[in-house]
């Protein structure tokens, strides 16, 4: 059964706060978005003629995944605005805020935790003799060092290889760069057309910063300065780094243009270009070159900036003797940024984060609209349990807004009674939801399957939980779940600024918002609630649930630029990694023989392997590689 122009009294909202955005933000940025939703969105005539309720959330889609909201990064102004939107609906809604504030006794829609914290670098300075250089145009300080306070000589150290192909090093075996400044070129050593003369795409583990810092600390620089070789086929050779993981103690790395690092190079005497210092670099010859010039001196600290998240929360207040137990429904605000961490992409660009996870969020402010307006029109001796809507912030850095919920919940976990996910529902092709969880309640697969049955989509039904999404906290607290996502495999554009809003099936997502309005509201108005099932259903897997990994590794990884592989940022305790040895912090370089570049690249490979088996991997722990056999359980309640 559809709810059809569900909800058609809100439609004025959107537009009102994106007038308020307008106004706020100036001229000049209108044009800008304009312009680029005019080149990106050939839907419009399309929304025109749509349904009232496709309209709606199309006007929820565009407006997150908006140039305003800055790719949602924590920490930022644009992050600020999407919790800003998602609180107006709420407020417009007349929904209830259940957050108190114990200084002050009120009550507000935002639910604050720390998010540990971002790091700025202060007082910096960076000078050439007694010449000073301009700071964002000239140079950076970068997080790969330590605080800066130095003068002292430069030497050119090509691209710090230690020993690469063919007998190839950067340096001579008696090098010294005590109480000296290297000089040290990004990547490794190229052809003409600017490609890696050790690898037919892409660079090697010698282009990684772990490799070059290593090769370098054993020489005990002073300082380094980091430089973009020119003539480089790589998108990230014109910019100046900044923030990254250190990997030098106690000495400070700065980055500089390639002119800058020409003009410091010449300033000894010798006038060979960047262009010939990158050609010394590429042949190996050489070694170390010291620089008799004026002195280089690099100023700045760090500073440590706490961030708050803050989960956006509101109450569609049940009634009668089920008032005070709830259903979640929720999906994760936020997104990767400018891709600062967790981008599948080298471009340093927005990430609208469209489906990713602005689809999410627009289908539960919708049901917030559908789910109070049916509450209130039950009759009044009909009970009714209540819905927290929640939009969990950090989730893409690792679940931290649901986490710290069930760690501190609104109300008694024991009042929970099922919480519904939403990650990533806007890319419905051949018109295909998947569905996982239904399995983790006792009785809930069969209930839940009428609806899917009565539903306009095709659901993919696995009774199990997938996904390392926002549920999984509450799984891991014996509350059940209902996952929904589009069927894997992930699209290509995940974690890319290509991951944009002319590419949503928004007939798609509000037939999925259609159906979860009434699997919440079936099950708020269900006498009884469903008991947890701790086996999450067993295999009772159908269609193209089958498309997923059938075992569970348990860990969470990001990409860092310059390093190879996926780092760990998150392990499960007692799965799969945890058990056999994987720790937080290692990078794993290859899964089974294959080189990865990607999760994307994780999760194929965990798609050939069984549950039962063993999977060799090769990973860089403290800087030294090792191998590690891991044998694979099969898949409960986490994904890869």
């Amino acid at each position: 059964m559809k709810t059809s122009n569900m909800c058609s009294t809100v439609r004025r909202c959107p537009g009102l706060f994106l007038l308020s955005l307008v106004t706020s933000l100036g001229a000049g940025s209108i044009a800008t978005a304009q312009d680029s939703s005019a080149s990106k969105t050939p839907l419009s005539d399309a929304i025109r003629e749509a349904s009232p309720d496709v309209q709606v959330y199309n006007e929820h889609l565009i407006i997150l995944s908006s140039p305003w909201m800055e790719g949602r990064l924590p920490g930022t102004r644009g992050m600020e605005l999407a919790r800003e939107y998602v609180e107006r609906q709420y407020k417009d809604m007349g929904l209830i805020p259940p957050v108190l504030d114990e200084e002050t006794g009120s009550y507000g829609f935002r639910q604050p935790f720390s998010l540990g914290g971002s790091t700025e670098f202060v007082d910096q300075k960076m000078m050439l003799g007694d010449q000073e250089l301009i700071q964002s145009t000239d140079f950076e300080m970068t997080g790969l060092g330590a605080d800066a306070g130095i003068t002292a000589p430069v030497t050119f150290v090509g691209y710090s290889v230690g020993k690469g192909p063919d007998d190839y090093s950067s340096y001579d075996e008696d090098d010294d760069l005590s109480g000296r400044i290297a000089v040290m070129f990004r990547f490794e050593p190229m052809n003409e057309e600017g490609d890696s003369q050790w690898r037919e795409r892409g660079w090697s583990s010698r282009a990684g910063f772990s490799e070059k810092f290593n090769a370098l600390s054993e020489r005990n620089p002073a300082g380094v300065i980091l430089v973009n070789p020119p003539g480089t086929n790589d998108s990230r050779a014109n910019e100046l780094m900044t923030k990254s993981t250190r990997l030098m103690n106690g000495v400070p790395v700065f980055m500089t243009t390639p002119v800058i690092a020409e003009r410091i190079l010449q300033s000894g005497g010798d006038q060979r270009s960047i262009m010939e210092w990158r050609q010394l670099a590429d042949s190996g010859e050489g070694g170390a070159v010291h620089i008799d010039g004026p002195m280089v001196t690099m100023q700045g600290r760090r500073e440590n900036i706490p961030l708050m998240g803050e989960n956006v929360v509101a109450v569609v207040p049940g009634r009668g003797e089920l008032k005070d137990e709830y259903i979640v429904i929720g999906a994760h605000l936020d997104h990767l940024g400018m891709g600062e961490f967790g981008s599948r992409s080298s471009e340093r660009a927005l990430h609208p984060g469209a489906d990713d996870n602005a689809s999410g969020v627009a289908a539960v402010i919708m049901l917030g609209q559908s789910l109070n307006e049916a509450i209130q029109a039950l009759d009044e001796d009909q009970p009714a349990r209540s819905i927290l809507l929640a939009c969990f912030d950090g989730e893409e850095s690792g679940l931290n807004g649901s986490r710290h919920y069930v760690n501190d919940p609104l109300f008694p976990l024991e009042d929970h009674a099922l919480m519904i996910n939403f990650d990533m529902i806007g890319r419905i092709e051949d018109n295909r939801l998947s569905i996982s969880g239904s399995g983790t309640g006792d009785g809930m697969a069969e209930w839940a399957q009428a609806l899917y049955d009565d539903s306009e989509l095709d659901i993919v039904v696995s009774e199990s939980s997938s996904g390392g999404s926002d549920h999984s906290s509450f799984l891991n607290r014996n509350i059940p779940i209902l996952f929904g996502i589009t069927p894997f495999p992930l699209h290509n554009d995940y974690h890319t600024p290509r991951d944009t809003p002319d590419k949503i099936n928004r007939e798609g997502a509000v037939e999925t918002v259609y159906l979860f309005h009434n699997l919440a509201f079936g099950a708020a108005t269900r006498p009884e609630k469903f008991e947890f099932a701790s086996s999450g259903g067993g295999g009772g897997q159908r269609g193209r649930a089958r498309n997923m990994p059938r075992v569970q590794l348990g860990i969470r990884s990001t990409t860092d630029e310059d390093e190879p592989g996926i780092r760990v940022v998150m392990v499960r305790e007692g799965l799969s990694a945890d058990v056999s040895g994987v720790k937080e912090g290692d990078r794993i370089l290859v899964f089974n023989g294959v080189e990865l570049t990607s999760r994307r690249d994780l999760i194929d490979e965990l798609m050939t392997v069984e549950p039962g088996g063993t999977a060799s991997v090769t990973l860089i722990r403290d800087g030294k590689e090792m191998e590690l056999e891991i044998e694979l359980q099969p898949r409960e309640t986490s994904d890869g």
